[in-house]
């Protein structure tokens, strides 16, 4: 309900009566300001009727009109009333659309005026029609049936036709008949294909407009709409500087994304402070009827997209533009209209194509594939565990107001039973992603779209990723169990912090300032030895004066909605320290590095291999905090009791090092300088996964590290889209960092 600012009439008589008291002549005339204003201009009625209550403000004589025919099923308790007043608008019950009073109240004659809205709750009118595009032959005359899912009578629509090229006035009449709309045309004397796209409209009791546009494309006078071409020829078409299509060729494809899904593509930030939403709306998939090959297609607006998954198209390539990108092999058909459409028909089969993670290839890439034997890594919190305040605006987050539309789209990672993994990308819009539920605890298989996208606030996210169409592409056990066992892992739970509790058991748990001994589980009289213990090798000391190596702070895996994201139950790990103590140093030169080591045996563990995952993100949601840290790390591990290591590649990139990213922070000056919310800066910890060999189990002691992987640092860009990875560590420096861990997790099998 819209409000406005009350202007009570005695406030205004009070300032004429000060403009009279300032005139010196006695018989100088009063100036009589006129006045009328309602208290609020738009009123909801429910549809089981009621009553509407209009302060009206006014120092004179108003009389009311009704600007909309009311007909018998609203009434107005009075036509005519002198000063302020109370006037009700009283509803019948409503079992049929919206509908809306709009009174006018007239002062004194007219000399002001003022409207006032009332709405009543109804059937809120839709329109969809599943096969919008129709070809029809150019030969004769025809009669093409559109099928409209609506509920609005097909004789209220307003019908008006736009023909596409010079040829004019070859649709006789569009009419309803026995629930379709029948357009009737006559025959094509040319040479030419002709297009016209009929625009169905409906103005609601709202004065809302429910409209659809139905494409038609008309052989020439021989019947032939173009040459008709594989996919394949396409893709030998392609350049990666775009080819402009002159000619009439055309392709016949499964559309196998939806443009009800708002997670079809990546919607990239265009300032600090905007993200551009349109980029998804305006993106859909068509593979080819076999299944093979795939094509990203990208119309101009879009109200042009309205292509639902099943959907069997074709479409006319003539005025779009071909681009071929490499790393990994993909193209887009780009500059689309709705005119492109040449026939579609609803309710196609999508071909099946089933595939393990490491069995994904180039040609995957724009098609709909079924990943078998998925889970997630992590399964607390929801399908995209970020921090609110700084995400798009929605049903999700709507108490979150303060730094919002900053940032969309994140990712959550999915492993199968052979180590391999695979980002799952969720849009900030899409609704299910934090639902209160969670996520899948067992494994399953994982429906979806193999993209490739460049998520710069996440990170390298590898040479594939899977985007769902909604939430059931999620198509893991609910109450299933992991394919693997967990051998170790360090959550943040508060208990992980019990120095002085677990010294009483095993003083290599006693607190330490420089190195605190963490154990994997809980520590008891029953149990003084953990499965693994964590050890911080960073022993340079932070300027705080309660620094600890290791500590607890929030994380953000909360499914709740409404939430910022941030878990009382699910902690995470920080470890304080100064930049210079991730690196070893001889005088001024870095010749190592230091890390999160973890020491276990595996004597008794028999396995074909062990995963490590963790999620970790910089900084406390601040500019000071994340303004310098080391950018790149890596994953290494020791059989030989660390006398040496054997660099772990991660299994979702296939790379040596991850990027660590920040966390979101507020624009701020630092320094004299003016930072805003940088493009890489993160929204939330980034997921990641290391498969280790076979050759770890069977060994009295096993290190595995987290560390620094080379001398690269972050530096706060001046402008919001600089790159960030632009320094090297100095033994000069002196600033001090702050690293997240959420989970870091051993598992086998």
């Amino acid at each position: 309900m819209k409000s406005c600012k009350i202007l009570r009439y005695g406030a205004v008589c009070g300032l004429a009566a000060l403009a009279a008291v300032g005139c010196s002549v006695d018989d100088a005339e009063t100036i009589r300001v006129r006045e009328l204003t309602a208290a609020e201009h738009e009123l909801f009625v429910p549809a089981s009727g009621g009553t509407a209550q209009i302060q009206l403000y006014s120092n004179g004589r108003v009389r009311v009109e009704a600007l909309s025919d009311i007909g018998g099923w609203a009434s107005v308790d009075r036509s005519e009333f002198d000063g302020d007043r109370m006037v009700s608008v009283t509803f019948t019950e409503n079992d049929s659309f919206r509908r809306m009073a709009k009174l006018r109240f007239v002062l004194d004659g007219g000399t002001r005026a003022d409207t006032v809205c009332i709405k009543q709750y109804g059937v809120v009118p839709s329109l969809e029609c599943p096969a919008p595009y129709k070809a029809i032959r150019g030969s004769v005359e025809t009669f093409t049936q559109f099928e409209i899912d609506t509920n609005i009578p097909l004789g209220d629509f307003a019908v008006a036709t736009a023909y596409v090229g010079p040829t004019r006035d070859w649709i006789r009449s569009v009419q309803p008949e026995q629930g379709m709309l029948v357009v009737d045309t006559k025959p094509n004397p040319g040479e030419d294909v002709c297009k016209a796209v009929v625009n169905l409209s409906y103005v609601d009791g709202w004065e809302e407009t429910f409209s659809a546009n139905l494409y038609i494309t008309q052989a020439d006078k021989d019947d032939e709409f173009g040459r008709e071409v594989s996919f394949a020829d396409v893709r030998a078409l392609a350049t990666a500087e775009g080819t402009a299509v002159d000619e009439d060729i055309l392709i016949e494809g499964i559309v196998v994304s939806d443009f009800h899904s708002k997670n079809m593509e990546a919607n990239p930030s265009v300032s600090y402070d905007k993200v551009d939403v349109t980029v998804n709306d305006c993106t859909a998939y068509l593979e080819s009827p076999d299944g093979r090959y795939g094509f990203r297609l990208r119309f101009d607006t879009p109200e042009d997209n309205v292509l639902a998954r099943g959907t069997r198209l074709s479409l006319s390539l003539s005025g779009t533009v071909l681009t071929r990108e490499e790393n990994p092999e993909r193209y887009t058909i780009s500059s689309l209209v709705g005119e492109n459409m040449v026939e579609s028909a609803a309710g196609e089969a999508i071909p099946v194509k089933q595939r393990r993670i490491s069995e994904l290839t180039d040609d995957d890439v724009y098609t709909f594939v079924s990943l078998e034997n998925t889970e997630f890594l992590f399964k607390e919190g929801s399908y995209a565990n970020v921090y609110e305040n700084y995400s798009l605006s929605s049903d999700v987050n709507a108490s979150q107001t303060g730094n919002n539309n900053r940032m969309d789209g994140w990712a959550s990672l999915l492993m199968d039973d052979a180590g391999n993994s695979i980002y799952a990308p969720v849009n900030m819009l899409c609704l299910w992603r934090r639902s209160g539920q969670g996520v899948p605890q067992g494994t399953g298989t994982t429906h979806g779209i193999v993209v490739h996208n460049e998520l710069p606030r996440y990170g390298n996210v590898g040479r594939y990723q899977i985007r769902v169409l909604d939430e059931s592409g999620f198509g893991m056990e609910w109450a299933g169990e992991s394919a693997y066992t967990e051998f170790a892992e360090w959550d943040g739970n508060p208990h992980k912090y019990s120095f002085g509790t677990y010294a009483k058991f095993n003083s290599r748990y006693a607190y330490n300032r420089l190195e605190s001994i963490t154990p994997s589980d809980d520590i008891s009289s029953g149990k003084t030895v953990p499965n693994a213990e964590l050890f911080c090798e960073n022993h340079v000391e932070t300027t705080a004066a309660e620094a600890w190596p290791i500590a607890g702070t929030g994380n953000y895996n909360n499914p709740e909605v409404g939430s910022l994201g941030t878990s009382l139950t699910c902690k995470a790990y920080f470890v304080k320290a100064g930049v210079k103590g991730w690196y070893r140093w001889e005088g001024n030169e870095v010749v190592g590095y230091n890390g999160l080591r973890m020491e276990f045996s595996t004597a008794s563990l028999n396995g074909s291999h062990m995963l490590l995952g963790f999620s970790f993100a910089a900084g406390t949601i601040s500019a000071t905090t994340s303004k310098t840290y080391p950018a790149h790390w890596c994953v290494e591990y020791s059989v030989d009791g660390g006398q040496s290591y054997t660099l772990c590649p991660s299994a979702a990139t296939g790379v040596d090092y991850v990027h660590l990213r920040s966390l979101p922070w507020w624009d701020a000056s630092l320094a004299g300088n003016r930072y805003n919310t940088c493009s890489s800066a993160g929204i939330g910890l980034t997921d990641h996964l290391f498969r280790l060999p076979a050759e770890v189990f069977g060994r009295e002691r096993v290190m595995v590290r987290i560390r620094p992987y080379d001398k690269v640092m972050t530096v706060l860009p001046l402008v919001w889209n600089g790159d960030t990875e632009t320094a090297e560590i100095s033994a000069a420096t002196t600033y001090d960092n702050q690293l997240r861990w959420g989970v870091i997790t051993l598992r086998y099998r």
